[in-house]
């Protein structure tokens, strides 16, 4: 068979739903082939990285590999941003390229470029296809690497010759890797011995839980404990339930707050974690000396990556977790056990007073026009349907998402990890795909939404019901916020070059409608409830442009 066919029957072999991309030149050969492999369904969007944010949605959606196909180095380079947010999410997809002949590449012909060498730092293989002979090894070591903890993208550069070429191979069965990796067994009874001793232990959980659907174990250690349980900045998944109440809060990026909230830790227990470096530099450690730090993970890369560990488990986070806490009750005598329940009743009292502080800041900005962020995320927290994935990429208005919304199921949350911009409107049109029967809700700043607003045109051509929730203040605010930080001449002239979007204001309405969906304008408090519920009682694509206050503040203190 064509190298073509042999490609695309692997990928039904594989279990492939469907294969995003924008198709070109080098990739005719594979959409020839297509034809005769219905059960791949070819989802075209307008632009490369739009292709691939919908790959990645599906990816953390399903658990299931996204399949992503890029025209040649151009389509690769506009595909760079969300193959670098998938990196750092540790999200699974094979990333293709069509190549020119491999005849032709010496004499440097347009699209040509050395891919291999573009995107091999943020995938976890790259590899360019030599000849057809290659491609079942290939493709099977690409599904088995991108599934294997820690997952990851990996990419592939096929050159259109090659697609032309004979094979005579099936495809190799998947070699699935098993996840329930134990840790070593001395290291987990530390880790066990230092927690129930701890006087005043503190949790930080990260996305290596989620991935491993570990989230009812940590719930059951932390109970046990009782100690308060953050969740790492810039997390990609739900990693703790938000409406617990030992929940303490999504990590801001930056190192004073990090440094704050395990500052009088005895013992710290990162489970997970990935985001462990601020977003700028600071110069003091974010663990004071003295402190315990136990650290789980599912590779071995980010165990003592960037301190020191007493304790270091390699090892699937859910089953370290699991064997940590049976060890806890088995040897827990009654004094460890009221120290417990005293730790609990210190960490309740201190999410009480987070929640009258939040429920403070609330009614203070209540009913304001424009909108305070706040009042949004609560109202639509009010509205959201029980079964809701939420695709978070919210930027200066996240730490209202992450504070009002109640999201407590394991995978009800998507969120931009990478920090590149454009990432959260395909993502939700990818999730969409991955879980026809739930709604999706994509929390999204206007200046994000910008990126890839013709990602709507997906919405509509398969009638996606995503509800886009624009929150809009007309700017990009967290760089405004960024400017006031550093105090110098922009900031004492109220001035900031390049960082308004309303001269002239994007009309959303206007841009929805041309690309066929629906969309409400959001400007007073009273519009709220109702655009929510139109929105969420019709199943089908809509965007809610919502003017939110534009007052700069200070975002990283």
């Amino acid at each position: 068979m064509l190298g073509r066919d042999f490609f695309l029957k692997a990928l039904k072999e594989y279990e492939v739903e469907y294969l995003f991309g924008n198709p070109g030149t080098t990739e005719l050969p594979l959409i020839d082939g297509l034809v005769n492999y219905p059960d791949i369904e070819f989802i075209v969007s307008l632009h490369e990285d739009v292709c691939v944010g919908m790959a990645a949605g599906y990816a953390q959606a399903t658990g299931k590999p996204g399949v992503v196909n890029l025209h040649a180095a151009p389509g690769l380079a506009h595909g760079m941003g969300n193959v670098y947010d998938a990196y750092r999410a540790g999200v699974p997809l094979i990333v293709t390229a069509g190549q020119q002949d491999t005849r032709l590449a010496i004499q440097e012909p347009a699209l040509w470029g050395e891919m291999v060498s573009m995107v091999k730092d943020y995938t976890k293989w790259s590899w360019e296809v030599k000849n057809a002979q290659e491609l079942p090894t290939v493709l099977h070591r690409a599904f088995k690497m991108a599934l294997t903890e820690p997952r990851g993208p990996v990419f592939l550069s096929l050159p259109s010759d090659v697609l032309w070429q004979e094979v005579d191979a099936e495809p190799i069965p998947l070699t699935v890797v098993s996840p329930n990796t134990r840790g070593d067994l001395e290291a987990v009874q530390n880790a066990a011995i230092l927690i129930r001793q701890a006087k005043n232990p503190v949790f930080l959980v990260g996305d290596q839980l989620a991935s491993c659907e570990g989230l009812n174990e940590m719930v059951q250690l932390a109970e046990m404990i009782g100690a308060p349980v953050y969740v790492e900045h810039q997390c990609s998944r739900l990693n703790f339930p938000y409406g617990h109440p030992q929940y303490a809060g999504r990590c801001l990026p930056n190192g004073p707050y990090i440094e704050k909230v395990l500052k009088d830790a005895d013992v710290v227990v990162f489970v997970g974690v990935t985001s462990q470096a601020p977003l700028l530099y600071f110069d003091r450690p974010i663990i004071q000396p003295g402190t315990k730090v136990i650290a789980i993970n599912s590779g071995e890369w980010e165990l003592g990556k960037n301190m020191h560990v007493d304790t270091a488990i390699l090892a699937n986070p859910r089953i370290a977790v699991k064997e940590v806490t049976e060890l806890i009750d088995l040897y827990a005598s009654n004094e460890d056990r009221a120290r417990f329940e005293s730790l609990k009743e210190k960490t309740l009292l201190m999410k009480k007073q987070s929640d009258e502080q939040r429920l403070k800041e609330l009614e203070e900005t209540r009913g304001q026009v424009p909108l305070s962020p706040a009042e949004v995320v609560y109202e639509l927290n009010k509205a959201l349907p029980e079964n809701v994935l939420v695709v978070d990429e919210s930027v200066t208005s996240g730490r209202f998402t992450h504070s009002y919304l109640e999201l407590n199921q394991p995978g009800s949350l998507i969120a931009l990890k990478g920090g590149g911009l454009g990432y959260g409107m395909p993502a939700s049109l990818g999730a969409q795909l991955g879980r026809p029967n739930q709604r999706v809700v994509n929390v999204i700043g206007d200046g994000s939404s910008l990126y890839y607003i013709q990602s709507l045109w997906n919405a509509a051509k398969h009638n996606l019901p995503v509800v886009f929730v624009i929150m809009n203040n007309q700017s990009y605010m967290i760089l405004k916020g960024g400017i006031l930080n550093i105090d110098g001449e922009s900031a004492k002239q109220n001035v900031f070059p390049g960082m308004d979007l309303n001269e002239p204001a994007v009309d959303f309405v206007s841009v929805a409608k041309g690309f066929g969906i629906n969309s409400i304008r959001i400007e007073k408090p009273e519009e709220l409830q109702p655009a929510f519920e139109k929105a969420f009682n019709e199943k089908k694509p809509i965007l809610l442009d919502v003017l939110i206050d534009s007052t700069v503040r200070v975002f990283l203190k």
